[in-house]
Parts: structure tokens; C-alpha cells; sequence
């Protein structure tokens, strides 16, 4: 008998094809350790602690001037940064809205009419004939610039976001398609069309004083407006091909895989999706959500990992609608109803909501060792967990379960206590584990508790091929 190491670390791959890829991996993320010690770990996402009660539907939120703002339902709210929520005015529409500051005013574009700004006093909606009724709003050198009709690209007067002057709207006319989205990202605006992806820079001259950059036309266009977001590396969208794509200055590259591919193309409607960017733990996130697929996605741009959120027990959608770094906190709004969640890495519930974290390993088999076909006898497996100064009691369990038929069925739940408080490292051993060719592994965990995932390993013999 030989204690081994087994693939414990990855991310969520289910192909069409089971036997393909059929691990999964819900409400943890990949870190890497590059200063010794074990190089992958399972850190688990935090949690949602309340900050302040929504009134309505989320339909986005920004920062402006400092302060938080959201639309729920059809109302603009303040949120202070005591969670105190102070209702502004009216909003119409339904939908989710692109919201942008120019520094002291906060633009608000909903798709269905004339956009808003509000001051810090007043909340005004446009007139000028010349305003299109846009979806998306970004800002870039005192500009407010809008999603036009047909391939129009508007631009606003110098500091007032309510104004343009026709002379101040570009056509994008690199390919016959509709203008969708408008996002700046450093120093460039990029007009999102439903087929082509066209950037601009500042020319210095003409009106507007901006120019289509020559040769620079992508040939993909944009499937869901809401799914544009970016940080400091990259800017992220959903294709109008449905693959997942990183933007860096003049190039795209997808960042997807078949699997994530195939889940897509199964959801009924993808145009509603959102995607949101954060940091935490100076690590870069994208957050992919479709609310018609109820499936949430995460990519971990530090590892070029995907994983799953999911709210509840069941895999469902996450609740996160959108992120602000403001007050010093990560918060996030609820889907639903308009919540204002801190996200929080010693909170281990989802406002008070269980928190079902989930891995489903890779296939184990003789090939695992160089040994094709061979049987695995495993005497016992043993996992090492980190649970850290949380509250650990003795009914806090991790439940095993493993598949022979690549994830198609599931044996019985075989539980185990994960050990007492303070007890950083521990190694949870299941003992009488069998014959078999090809077996992966599921851990599921529930406790309110946190839960890192170290290290996989098990006492096994192979036997002749």
C-alpha cells in the first residue's frame, strides 16, 4: 500500500460528454501560494453580511461623489454609509440600468426613455431632442457618451451629460450591424455593435474629437449590454457568439472553455446576463450571472479558473446584482430586492442563509498513476481542511459522497466531524474505500463555518491492467 497525493484543486468542467470532464466546484475560489507550503487551495467565498434593506427590484447601483446610489424598483435611493436609505425620485422602466459618474453628477440611462442625472439636490430627466433613449452610459474626458440608435455612438456636450449637439454623434459603420453598448476603458471607447466591437480614441480635432481606430474592428459582437465590466488588467464581455472574452487595449481573447460553452448554449436566454468585477485579497474577479440559466459563473483571473456561486442549497443563481468598493467596504446588491450586502470573509452564511459549498473532483483511475486499466483497491482517503478561528462544534461536518459512473450517480452520504475550534489543520479520514477503475469524489459542506480545502490523498494499490 502507497499514501498518494490526488488531484483535489480545479475547477467547474461538466462536458456534455461526462466521461470528458464532470468536476464541479461551488462558493470556492482557486488561490495560488507562491511562498511555500501547498501550491493550491479551495478558499471559500465570503459571505453576505447585511448592511442596508432594499425597497425593490436592483437594477444597478454606482458611486458618485462618494456616496452610494441604487435604483430598486422604479425609485433612485441614497445609501448612506450607516445603511441608511434615503429615497431621491422616480426612475421609469423595469429593466436593469447603466449608471455612470462624471465626478459630481450621477447619468442614469434606462433603455426605455430619456436618461436622468442627478446632482447631490436634483434629480432631471434630458429633453434634448438630440439625446437617444440609451441603455448603456460610460464617461470618458468630461464626456458622457450614450448607445445611439441603428450605429450611432452620442457624446455628450463637455460637462453637461443632458446635452448633444448633432454634430457630436458618430456612426459606426464598420459592419451593418445595431449599436448595443458603450464602454470607455482606459482612454478608449469601445462601440459595442451586435456583430463587430469598434474602438475609438481622441483624435484632439473635429466633433466629437474622436476617431474609429484603423484596422481595429473586432469581428464579434456583443450578445448581453449588461455584461461589460473591467478592472485594472482587462475588460470583460459576453460575445454575441456566447464565448466569454478579455479585452486588452486592441485584443480579445477568449477565456471560456467548452464546457462553460456548452452550459450557455442550453440556457434559453442569455441576453439578460450581467457580469460584475471586484478585487478581493489582491485577486481579480469576473462574475458572469444569467438569471433565465439561474446559473452563476466565476473567474479568477489570477489562476484563469472557473468556478460556480450559487445561493442556497439547491445551485441556484447568486444573489450578488452588482459591486461598489465605497466606505471602505465590498458591498454588493441583492438581486431581489434591493438588499445592500458587505461581502465578508467572516461571515459564513448568505444574510443568515445557509451556504452549500460543493467540490466534485476529476476522475481518479489507473491512468491517474501511469497505469491505464488498472483497478484501484483504496484502503482509506483522507482529506485536510482549514477551518480557522471560526465556530467549530462537534455537529460541524463535511459529507462525502463518490461516483463510478462519472458523476451520473452518487453513493450514500458518508459524514465526519471536522474537529474542534482553533484546530487550523485537520484530516478527515474515510476508511474502507473499495475497488474500483474510474471514481471521483464529492465534499459537501453546509456549517456556517470556514472552510478551506488543502490537500487529497489516500492509501491505494493498483492492481494489473
Amino acid at each position: 500500500m502507497t499514501i498518494v497525493n490526488l488531484p483535489l484543486i480545479g475547477p467547474t468542467y461538466t462536458n456534455r460528454s461526462l466521461p470528458v470532464g464532470a468536476q464541479e466546484t461551488q462558493n470556492f475560489y482557486v488561490t495560488v501560494n507562491d511562498q511555500g507550503g501547498e501550491q493550491l487551495s479551495f478558499q471559500p467565498f465570503p459571505g453576505l453580511k447585511p448592511f442596508a434593506t432594499g425597497v425593490g427590484f436592483s437594477r444597478g447601483t454606482a458611486v458618485s461623489d462618494g456616496i452610494l446610489y441604487e435604483v430598486m424598483g422604479t425609485t433612485l435611493n441614497k445609501v448612506s454609509s450607516l445603511g441608511a436609505v434615503t429615497s431621491i425620485g422616480t426612475i421609469e422602466g423595469a429593466g436593469r440600468c447603466g449608471m455612470q459618474t462624471d465626478g459630481t453628477r450621477l447619468v442614469i440611462a434606462t433603455g426605455v426613455g430619456k436618461p436622468y442625472i442627478y446632482d447631490g439636490t436634483t434629480l432631471t430627466q434630458g429633453t434634448d431632442a438630440d439625446l437617444p433613449n440609451a441603455s448603456t452610459v460610460t464617461y470618458i474626458n468630461r464626456r458622457v457618451v450614450y448607445d445611439g440608435s441603428n450605429a450611432d455612438v452620442v457624446f455628450a456636450d463637455l460637462d453637461d451629460p443632458l446635452t448633444v449637439n448633432s454634430l457630436n454623434v458618430i456612426i459606426a459603420e464598420a459592419k451593418p450591424d445595431d449599436m448595443k453598448a458603450v464602454y470607455a476603458y482606459k482612454q478608449q471607447v469601445y462601440a459595442f455593435g451586435a456583430d463587430s466591437i469598434q474602438p475609438m480614441y481622441n483624435s484632439g480635432s473635429g466633433n466629437p474629437p474622436y476617431s474609429f481606430i484603423l484596422n481595429a474592428t473586432q469581428e464579434i459582437g456583443l450578445d448581453a449590454i449588461h455584461s461589460i465590466c473591467s478592472n485594472n488588467n482587462f475588460a470583460y464581455f459576453l460575445g454575441s457568439d456566447l464565448s466569454i472574452y478579455q479585452i486588452s487595449g486592441l485584443s480579445t481573447r477568449a477565456i471560456g472553455n467548452p464546457a462553460i460553452g456548452q452550459a450557455i448554449e442550453k440556457y434559453a436566454e442569455t441576453s439578460d446576463a450581467f457580469g460584475v468585477c471586484f478585487t478581493l485579497d489582491n485577486t481579480n474577479f469576473y462574475m458572469l450571472s444569467f438569471p433565465t440559466g439561474n446559473q452563476t459563473w466565476l473567474f479568477n483571473e489570477s489562476a484563469g479558473v472557473w468556478t460556480n456561486l450559487a445561493y442556497g442549497t439547491g445551485g441556484a443563481q447568486h444573489l450578488i446584482s452588482s459591486y461598489e468598493s465605497v466606505y471602505g467596504k465590498h458591498l454588493v446588491a441583492d438581486r431581489r430586492n434591493g438588499n445592500i450586502y458587505e461581502l465578508d470573509f467572516d461571515t459564513h452564511t448568505d444574510n443568515g442563509e445557509v451556504i452549500q459549498r460543493r467540490r466534485d473532483t476529476v476522475s481518479i483511475s489507473g491512468s491517474t498513476f501511469g497505469k491505464p486499466g488498472a483497478e484501484v483497491f483504496m484502503n482509506f482517503l483522507r482529506l485536510e481542511v482549514e477551518s480557522g478561528t471560526s465556530l467549530v462544534t462537534a455537529e460541524s461536518q463535511i459529507i462525502m459522497q463518490y461516483s463510478d459512473d462519472n458523476g451520473r450517480s452518487w453513493s450514500s452520504e458518508r459524514w465526519l466531524s471536522i474537529g474542534q475550534q482553533g484546530e487550523y489543520r485537520h484530516e478527515l479520514v474515510w476508511w474502507g474505500m473499495g475497488t474500483f477503475r474510474n471514481r471521483m469524489f464529492r465534499f459537501t459542506m453546509t456549517d456556517a463555518i470556514k472552510w478551506v480545502l488543502i490537500k487529497l490523498s489516500a492509501d491505494l494499490e493498483l492492481g494489473n491492467g
